[in-house]
């Protein structure tokens, strides 16, 4: 779970939340603006330029929460992440770390799963990485190249065994986790 210290870091900040699906937070939770962005690195990307160009100058914090497979943590589990890594179809990577300690994430195309990757590279890829998504990469490399602090929370809904639950089912139970956390800062 979140450690206190992240949570403390995050009260009484200027913070402007970016999550990929309405059900994984609504913005009648939180106490600050969110926006929806779609799944994938390039609407995620795409949504944070288009907020930059109508908030000239202002420089809040960008806050990314969402879900994201694991095969060391159980569902439910929520991660700060302060390394992310850009992994394509090609499995090319490009690395970005921030300061403090937390999860690895590695930021695909798809789903990760052995549906999507050979059962190969998914054990390989999950003995480097913590967690699975597609929107983390480019939230961090944004942030990175436009002077925007940012945090990356990420909640497990799936254990990667090609064996994906009901994700929305899941995503429910991961809303009102987030709603919880989110409602102490």
């Amino acid at each position: 779970m979140i450690d206190d210290n992240i949570l403390n870091e995050l009260r009484g900040r200027d913070i402007v939340l970016f999550v990929a699906d309405k059900d994984e937070i609504s913005e009648n939770d939180v106490r600050f603006p969110v926006v929806y962005t779609g799944m994938g690195k390039m609407r995620m990307f795409s949504a944070l330029v288009k907020w930059e160009k109508a908030h000239p100058g202002e420089k809040p914090l960008i806050l990314n929460i969402g879900s994201a497979g694991s095969a060391r943590y159980p569902i439910g589990e929520i991660l700060c992440c302060t390394s992310f890594t850009n992994g394509g179809s090609e499995l090319i990577y490009d690395r970005i770390e921030i300061p403090g300690e937390g999860a690895s994430v590695f930021s695909g195309d798809y789903f990760m799963s052995t549906q999507t990757f050979s059962p190969e590279q998914v054990r390989t890829l999950s003995g480097q990485y913590d967690l699975f998504d597609m929107e983390a990469y480019a939230a961090a490399l944004f942030c990175k190249e436009h002077g925007f602090q940012f945090c990356c929370l990420k909640a497990v809904s799936d254990n990667l065994d090609g064996n994906l639950k009901d994700w929305r089912a899941i995503l429910e139970e991961i809303r009102k986790q987030f709603t919880s956390l989110l409602g102490q800062i």
